[in-house]
């Protein structure tokens, strides 16, 4: 009988903290590092250009929104199809780093490919 108090207990606990909202994780800063692979070098790119492009695509990534992996992957298809336009062909990987219990920071790594057709 104690035993099955104590289990129901338990799960009355389990219950009442899965229920409790979660802290919601913001962004708090976003870099774009440009990386250059031969003799020309890759532009940095414009970020008011960049926030302008992720407004008009209805992309919400900016600091202190919350944070969203699937925004981050499409703000990272802006920022590839940007250098595009320059005529710069690019690869871009987007890293995050957890810097406290609600925030993160965003990091895209634009590496240049070769030239080369």
């Amino acid at each position: 009988m104690r035993f099955a108090a104590i289990c129901w207990f338990l799960l009355g606990v389990g219950a009442l903290t899965a229920q409790q909202p979660s802290t919601p994780v913001s962004v708090r800063s976003i870099t774009v590092e440009p990386v250059s692979t031969n003799s020309v070098p890759l532009d940095a790119l414009d970020m008011h250009a960049f926030a302008a492009a992720l407004k008009s695509k209805g992309i919400h990534l900016a600091v202190e929104t919350r944070f969203d992996p699937a925004t981050v992957s499409k703000a990272a298809d802006v920022i590839r199809d940007m250098y595009r336009a320059e005529g710069q062909k690019v690869r871009v990987k987007h890293m995050t780093a957890q810097i406290t219990s609600a925030g993160v920071d965003v990091t895209f790594e634009v590496i240049q490919l070769c030239p080369c057709n």
